[in-house]
């Protein structure tokens, strides 16, 4: 069994391929780049273990390293960040919601496979969604931050119910 060469693999990629792949290589360091600049300092290895990591995503998406670099990014963000309601916190979000996305759209099929509109229409909504979520949890964070309110069982309950319903309903709007 012969393989093709690297290049002409690549030469054979459609575009809709190459945009996500570039999006992978340019969003898991973007997180980073949000983690450094919420922390107030940069921790260079951090950023080019994930400068890596996202190459070999970029290479490969249908593995389980992207998984590692969403853990990666995660932990710093937790070790380094220290204010719950910093607006960083956006940026991050966005930049590890359209790692999974790309990553996700691009270990869907081969490099050569074409994608219809409709195929583009849904990951973009999917992906929006899932950002403006992470936007609605921030503003509420920031709106809560400081706050010392005691907690209430019935409110949480609402909230997941909330969250469960809104998870079926997008679910289902975007097929």
């Amino acid at each position: 069994m012969t393989s093709r060469p690297i290049t002409r693999a690549w030469a054979e990629a459609h575009a809709a391929a190459l945009v996500l792949r570039a999006l992978v290589l340019v969003s898991a360091p973007l997180a980073v780049g949000c983690t450094w600049a919420a922390a107030h300092r940069a921790v260079p290895g951090v950023g080019v273990l994930v400068v890596a990591l996202a190459g070999v995503c970029a290479w490969r998406p249908d593995g389980h390293v992207g998984l590692l670099v969403v853990l990666i990014v995660s932990a710093h963000w937790l070790a380094a960040v220290h204010d719950p309601a910093t607006p960083w916190a956006l940026g991050a979000a966005g930049a590890l919601a359209t790692f999974h996305a790309s990553l996700a759209a691009a270990g869907l099929a081969p490099r050569s496979a074409a994608w219809t509109r409709a195929m583009a229409r849904r990951w973009a909504r999917r992906t929006l969604v899932l950002i403006a979520t992470s936007a609605v949890a921030w503003a509420l964070v920031a709106l809560l931050h400081g706050r010392h309110t005691p907690g209430n069982g019935a409110v949480l309950v609402a909230a997941l119910l909330l969250a469960a319903v809104t998870g079926v309903w997008a679910r289902g709007a975007s097929t």
